[in-house]
């Protein structure tokens, strides 16, 4: 009995601790794929993440990429000066200044810097 309330407060715990995770959703990776090739690449965000928190941060990086963000969608849209691998990679600067942690990308969870590693470069 002590063994399965201990594991229903871990469990719960867990949880919790999953769940107060700030996030970003990144589209499909063939839809990545293009994005990235493109240069404009786009973000569902929690609603944790305030609009102005967004805009605010994007103001910083503005010789890398543009920013724009979309309050009845949650989606922002960062378009790049120059498409390449520097300006991506600030684009992971951008997504940590946010308080993001944890991006979702092909229905796998990753930490921002795991991401901007394997994917914005």
């Amino acid at each position: 009995m002590k063994k399965l309330i201990l594991l229903s407060v871990f469990s719960l715990v867990t949880w919790m601790n999953l769940d107060a995770q700030v996030y970003a959703v990144a589209a499909s990776k063939a839809e990545y794929a293009t994005q990235k090739s493109t240069g404009i690449i786009t973000f569902r965000f929690g609603s944790d993440v305030l609009p102005e928190t967004i805009l605010t941060i994007g103001e910083k990086f503005t010789e890398y990429f543009t920013t724009s963000f979309d309050a009845a969608t949650y989606v922002g849209t960062f378009t790049m000066k120059e498409n390449v691998e520097m300006n991506r990679l600030m684009l992971g600067r951008l997504l940590i200044g946010c308080g993001v942690e944890v991006i979702e990308f092909d229905g796998v969870q990753l930490p921002v810097y795991q991401f901007s590693n394997e994917q914005l470069k």
